[in-house]
């Protein structure tokens, strides 16, 4: 089984190309807080990476523990906390080193795509949160655009453009998972983003390799992929229209006890 990609390569200018809009970042503290914090434990978020999430959710009083494959991301947390507001652990999320039932609730935001055995991280997201505690996953930006471009990568260069893990348009597929586990889907939260971007910024972005699906493409493979891709995109749409209000879903999930 091919493992959990790590992000130690993208610590240095991640933050840069997945930094959310203040009001949309507080629109997502307010329902994390909400939604998991219930019962005053713990709260454990996977792929915790530089902390977007957590360490403003720390501030607001709630104890979140971050697990993560990549010791550059978390070094990138413990710079912008102090150290020591977010407790951290390294590890996988297939392989939880945690106790049963040992947080309140659970959050994951854009991860599961990137795990090959994705559902057994499910079944370790049911295993440490008690029974009566909330999962919250949020898995992609869904932009309609974004993913038909993406789709267009993947039809030019095949399953070397696909992400590792779960299909980031099968949300069907994480309801399932989650079923087997027992726990069922009971809200989804749209939080639109409200920070301008552009398709241009898109291949630009691809060109440089910021985005995961691109680190198993060869060279000369992504080299004749973009201008192909980008001019298939530039006859449907303005590469430098602003684009804002991208949609993204978070999943809650629950158990009935």
């Amino acid at each position: 089984m091919t493992p959990s990609q790590s992000f130690d390569r993208a610590a240095d200018y991640y933050d840069e190309t997945r930094t959310t809009d203040p009001a949309t970042l507080e629109r997502i503290l307010e329902l994390l807080q909400e939604v998991t914090a219930t019962g005053g434990g713990p709260v454990l978020e996977i792929g915790v990476g530089t902390g977007q999430l957590a360490v403003p959710l720390r501030a607001r009083g709630v104890p979140v523990v971050g697990i993560d494959l990549s010791d550059a991301m978390m070094a990138k947390l413990r710079a912008k906390s102090g150290g020591d507001a977010v407790s951290l652990v390294r590890g996988d999320a297939t392989r939880l080193p945690f106790s049963d039932g040992g947080f309140a609730g659970a959050y994951a935001r854009w991860v599961l795509h990137l795990i090959p055995n994705w559902p057994d991280a499910v079944h370790e997201f049911d295993r440490v949160v008690v029974a009566h505690g909330r999962i919250a996953v949020e898995p992609r930006v869904e932009s309609p655009i974004f993913a038909e471009i993406q789709r267009r990568f993947m039809d030019v260069l095949g399953d070397e453009a696909r992400s590792p893990g779960m299909d980031l348009h099968e949300d069907v597929l994480l309801d399932a998972a989650m079923a087997e586990v027992g726990r069922s889907l009971i809200d989804v939260v749209e939080i639109a983003y409200d920070r301008e971007f552009r398709l241009r910024e898109l291949f630009e972005r691809t060109v440089r390799r910021e985005y995961s699906w691109t680190w198993r493409v060869p060279d000369d493979a992504l080299t004749a992929a973009v201008p192909e891709v980008r001019s298939w995109a530039a006859e449907r749409w303005d590469l430098d229209e602003p684009q804002r209000g991208v949609p993204t879903r978070w999943r809650i999930y629950g158990r009935a006890v």
